[in-house]
């Protein structure tokens, strides 16, 4: 994956990390797969043409979700 491309995706990935962890916030855990499921097909459709053909898009996201998120609660 050339690098424009993984930083487009992060970012991507930033934002949906973001707004997942505000959407998230008082609600139930019963709900947090619930309002995750939502969020992540919303930010999906901003990526589908970005990533490699190897895996859907979805994938992409869900990964470099976690890769933000493990690199922003190792840096606090």
């Amino acid at each position: 994956m050339d690098a424009p491309t993984e930083n487009a995706l992060r970012s991507v990935a930033r934002s949906c990390r973001k707004e997942i962890i505000s959407a998230k916030k008082g609600k139930p855990k019963s709900e947090h797969d619930r309002i995750t499921t939502i969020l992540l097909d919303k930010y999906t459709k901003l990526i589908t043409a970005l990533p490699p053909g190897k895996y859907p898009a979805r994938q992409w996201l869900v990964y470099f979700v976690r890769v933000v998120d493990k690199e922003i609660k190792n840096v606090s």
